[in-house]
């Protein structure tokens, strides 16, 4: 059965439909070794597709059902959660954009890429996971990426994180994951017990003593992504510009 490599992990996924087998393609291990396994099966496919409540195609089930595995074994085992987010990499470390549906997380991503051009690197625009690996909160893709499909195999250091919301001027400030609790709940994976979510609620506590979390309001407008960059990297800059370490 393949084995493939998702956030650091080896993870073994016997795909059903040849969509899902293509969509995985680009994290195939050689390894026969695996953390844990997370296939779906045709029943439990059908069984996804008859309880959907819009008609739903087999793959897209599948994927559904086998993100949704790989995000509960994640959480679970090996600190981290699923992150319902667009991510980007510049100058090597990781940004993450969540939002209410509708808000425009992807233009804000789409802004950054035009205000830094090719320092900048889509990771995932839509389902990244975030892993503490080696003590270091990263962002990582997975094969599912999105309507438009934008990121690729990687994953990076977080920098920050930004709530985004709606606004007539560009404003970023240094929030808490108690004022954002509401929408850090939406972009991840509801646990279904009491147990996982005191992990889930340990893990934001200890994730945003390490990460800023940023609250943004923005305009469409590119602008959007300088002040969102300039709110975590201008102090720093301005620190080393005059020799200060910290």
């Amino acid at each position: 059965m393949p084995v493939y490599e998702i956030a650091g992990l080896n993870i073994r996924i016997n795909p059903v439909t040849p969509q899902t087998a293509r969509r995985l393609e680009p994290y195939l291990t050689d390894s026969t070794d695996a953390d844990f396994d997370a296939s779906s099966n045709e029943a439990e496919i059908e069984a996804y597709i008859a309880k959907a409540k819009t008609p739903c195609l087999p793959y897209l089930a599948e994927d559904a059902i086998v993100l949704t595995n790989i995000s509960k074994e994640v959480l679970n085992s090996y600190g981290g959660c699923f992150f319902h987010s667009s991510s980007l990499a510049i100058d090597g470390e990781g940004y993450l954009f969540t939002a209410l549906s509708g808000t425009g997380k992807s233009t804000h991503a789409k802004n950054w890429r035009t205000v830094f051009g090719d320092r900048v690197t889509m990771i995932n625009d839509d389902k990244p996971l975030i892993r503490k690996i080696d003590g270091v909160y990263m962002v990582c893709s997975t094969p599912w990426m999105g309507k438009a499909n934008i990121g690729c195999n990687m994953k990076a250091p977080i920098k920050a994180v930004y709530v985004l919301k709606r606004g007539e001027e560009n404003v970023a400030v240094r929030t808490s994951p108690g004022k954002q609790i509401r929408q850090l709940m939406e972009a991840t994976l509801l646990p279904s017990s009491k147990e996982t979510m005191v992990k889930l609620l340990m893990l934001f506590d200890d994730l945003f003593n390490h990460v800023p979390l940023i609250e943004l309001y923005c305009t469409p407008e590119p602008e959007s992504a300088q002040v969102a960059y300039n709110a975590v990297n201008e102090r720093s800059e301005s620190d080393a510009a005059s020799g200060r370490l910290g």
